[in-house]
């Protein structure tokens, strides 16, 4: 299953890659810049273990079922 940031939940885990390390997903703020382009950029938040990084908002990351161990 893929899911964009806006379609995902507090606790769910997901990879931003295939081959990357599973990442609980914690939230999304938005990224504000003075730079207008069409693209929407938010900030995806990710529990320990992983670094928060900026993407597109229409990105789909891949859901996966991980209990975190």
């Amino acid at each position: 299953m893929f899911a964009a940031p806006a379609d995902m939940e507090p606790g769910m885990w997901f990879r931003s890659c295939p081959s990357d390390p599973p990442l609980e997903w914690l939230g999304v703020e938005p990224v504000v810049s003075k730079r207008v382009t069409a693209k929407r950029w938010v900030r995806v938040l990710v529990g320990k273990g992983g670094v928060s990084f900026v993407c597109d908002a229409s990105k789909r990351f891949q859901v996966i079922d991980w209990s975190g161990k």
